[in-house]
């Protein structure tokens, strides 16, 4: 076989381009839009995005929404600042319409393109006009997505692919034949001292998911599967989640004074 070398009188040097840097308050107004950004991250960028046909993406979001509200009781982002983080976002496209503004990143698009701002607009009357009036019927007989329930376990949703997955630390290395109580101690010495702002809600979740699944199948199905990848070490769900309720609360008592104090 011959071999062919391509001869240069002198080393090409190539230019090396300046990567822009990452301001403040670059990260700032890109954050500011999280709310609105987590609301359509069922649209791609390149692919999927966001139907001109209003009925197609009310269908789509509609248990989502459905989520931001629910989660608004407990204390989560409201429809409002949402709505708001839409019309923002809207703005942006108008002056940006390639999308190139640093806010915008991981946004969909409309489709088609030059609908974008128009459609950010429309998607943000329906949020905050999505409880008004309440339509307890269309609220209850609509499925639960997958997509919806996972915005009720924030830290579960962290906590279980991380330590107890497939590629967990609970699971792999000198973990690899621990127990599963022993990964719960470890998921809460590395929690240690935050566990006053960490531990209580990792209860109540675990308590929540046993309320809304039954069954040991549904438990397995949802946390090992429906995008979340986690695990209950080597216990069922059914008795991972009283464990791991119990040893953060037992660990609450014995290493933290109590939050608060009635006077």
């Amino acid at each position: 076989m011959m071999k062919f070398t391509v001869m240069t009188s002198m080393p090409v040097k190539r230019r090396r381009v300046p990567r822009m840097a990452i301001t403040r308050q670059d990260v700032i107004e890109y954050f500011h839009l999280e709310g609105a950004r987590n609301l359509l991250k069922l649209y791609g960028r390149y692919q999927d995005n966001i139907p001109d046909d209003a009925s197609e993406w009310k269908k789509e979001l509609f248990p989502v929404v459905r989520g931001i509200w629910n989660s608004e009781m407990d204390g989560g982002r409201n429809r409002y600042e949402i709505g708001a983080q839409l019309r923002t976002a809207a703005d942006l496209f108008e002056t940006h319409p390639d999308g190139s503004h640093h806010a915008l990143k991981n946004f969909p698009m409309g489709y088609p393109m030059e609908r974008t701002a128009a459609i950010f607009r429309e998607i943000a009357d329906y949020v905050e006009q999505w409880a008004s009036p309440l339509d307890m019927e269309a609220i209850s007989n609509t499925p639960v997505t997958a997509r919806e329930l996972i915005m009720r376990f924030p830290r579960l949703s962290s906590i279980l692919p991380l330590y107890f997955g497939q590629d967990g630390a609970a699971v792999s290395d000198d973990m690899q034949d621990a127990s599963t109580e022993e990964g719960i101690r470890m998921y809460i010495d590395e929690t240690h001292p935050g566990c006053p702002w960490n531990l209580p809600a990792a209860v109540a979740e675990c308590h929540e998911a046993l309320a809304i699944f039954h069954t040991e199948d549904q438990l397995d199905r949802f946390f090992c599967e429906a995008g979340m990848h986690g695990g209950s070490g080597s216990d069922e769900f059914t008795d991972f989640l009283p464990l791991f309720a119990r040893l953060c609360s037992e660990h609450m008592r014995e290493f933290h004074s109590p939050m608060w104090e009635p006077r």
